[in-house]
């Protein structure tokens, strides 16, 4: 059987006040396992974020910081911790995604 690593308690409870802001933007989250990474979608009227419960903490933060980006939160009170966690993981992945075609292009 393979044994969890521990988690850090700072990592938990970052995640703990993502999922917060989620909740706050009318979201509701779910945890399940499967080949997929996790965001959010529609379904059914309802507003929803699913996760895949086999990534490890760092990998859920990213994702959820980077959702929330996209949704925006603007006028709202996010703890600027975690402000600066979304708007770190949002440049990133636009400095990633401005990157990729580039690199594409060159390889032609």
């Amino acid at each position: 059987m393979k044994k969890k690593k521990p988690v850090d308690p700072e990592l938990k409870q970052t995640l703990h006040e993502l999922e917060e802001v989620i909740e706050k933007l009318g979201y509701k989250i779910r945890y399940e396992k499967g080949n997929f990474e996790g965001g959010y979608c529609l379904l059914k009227e309802s507003h929803l974020f699913v996760i895949n419960s086999r990534k490890e903490i760092e990998r859920k933060i990213i994702i959820l910081a980077k959702n929330i980006k996209e949704l925006g939160i603007e006028g709202m009170f996010v703890k600027p911790h975690v402000r600066e966690i979304i708007e770190k993981e949002s440049r990133r992945y636009r400095t990633e995604d401005e990157a990729a075609p580039a690199a594409e292009t060159e390889e032609e």
